[in-house]
């Protein structure tokens, strides 16, 4: 993968803004590009921002692409690869409040089209008693548009600075969620070193076509999907960062955090089934490291 970017100011209060992507897997391709529009006023205390972004995907799964809400069993495949795209914008404002304050929000949409399905994704088919009876490949709509709103509040409290976030999303496949964020960036010292707590809790609705699996003996649904990034869940994530400056321009941070991920279903009335963790929680720790330096 690779990005390039390029931003300059334009004129005495406005800084326009380019970029690029490209990513590339054994069967996947993207390409992106994003531009962007800042334009300052009212003493350069208020900000508005406008950006434009489209992608281009290829996906060549291995195997070819099964033919969606088929028979696992019969492997029937519709070619080798499929294309989607999406385009997005965004609008937004900041607003300098107090000489220690400054608050933003922003609007955006993006709007996919062409291949969305998940092609190694499948779902499994129970009987009334819950014994399986087979799987099938899962089949999602072939457009989706997301929206989100996002506000967003820096104080600072001495040496100390405040971030606290929170984004409201949907879209019309039925997801709707909800993302509360904060950190508190507690500096020490005369060579300022700092530690920084992050606090996270997300939580989401599950799109219209999840299943965690399907009923044989009712008709086959015309979207369906047991993906848990589209079930109803919730997530927490907890971790600190310590920052420690090495010269004028340099500094080296360390950040260590833990997520996990439990899912609002996670078992099932069927016989079968009962006592069984049919949707188990996801837990992940990650530790990373930066440097920074001007040059």
């Amino acid at each position: 993968a690779g990005d390039l970017s390029w931003s300059q100011p334009f004129g005495q209060d406005n800084h326009l803004s380019f970029g690029g992507h490209l990513s590339h897997e054994l069967d996947f391709l993207s390409v992106s590009g994003n531009a962007g529009l800042n334009h300052d006023f009212n003493s350069k205390n208020t900000t508005l921002a406008a950006g434009f972004s489209a992608e281009l995907d290829s996906v060549k799964p291995v195997g070819g692409i099964p033919l969606a809400g088929t028979d696992y069993a019969l492997l029937q495949k519709s070619g080798t690869s499929q294309s989607k795209h999406v385009l997005g914008w965004q609008l937004g404002v900041t607003q300098v409040l107090a000489r220690n304050w400054i608050v933003s929000a922003n609007f955006s949409f993006d709007r996919s089209g062409g291949y969305l399905t998940d092609p190694y994704k499948i779902l499994s088919v129970v009987d009334g008693a819950g014994a399986g009876t087979g799987y099938v490949f899962e089949r999602r709509p072939d457009s989706r548009s997301r929206q989100s709103l996002f506000l967003d509040s820096k104080l600072a409290l001495g040496d100390s600075i405040l971030d606290l976030s929170y984004r409201h999303g949907w879209d019309d496949w039925g997801t709707k969620s909800d993302t509360v964020e904060g950190r508190y960036r507690f500096e020490f010292g005369s060579n300022d070193w700092y530690l920084e707590p992050h606090l996270r809790w997300y939580r989401q609705g599950a799109a219209d076509f999840y299943h965690l699996y399907l009923d044989g003996g009712s008709a086959t649904p015309a979207f369906m999907s047991a993906d848990p990034r589209l079930a109803a869940f919730t997530a927490q994530t907890v971790g600190l960062k310590v920052g420690i400056p090495m010269d004028e321009d340099e500094e080296l941070s360390f950040r260590l955090e833990g997520y996990r991920q439990n899912a609002a279903v996670r078992s099932s009335p069927l016989t079968g089934l009962s006592g069984l963790d049919l949707n188990p929680s996801l837990q992940s720790i990650v530790f990373q490291v930066n440097w920074r330096f001007s040059y």
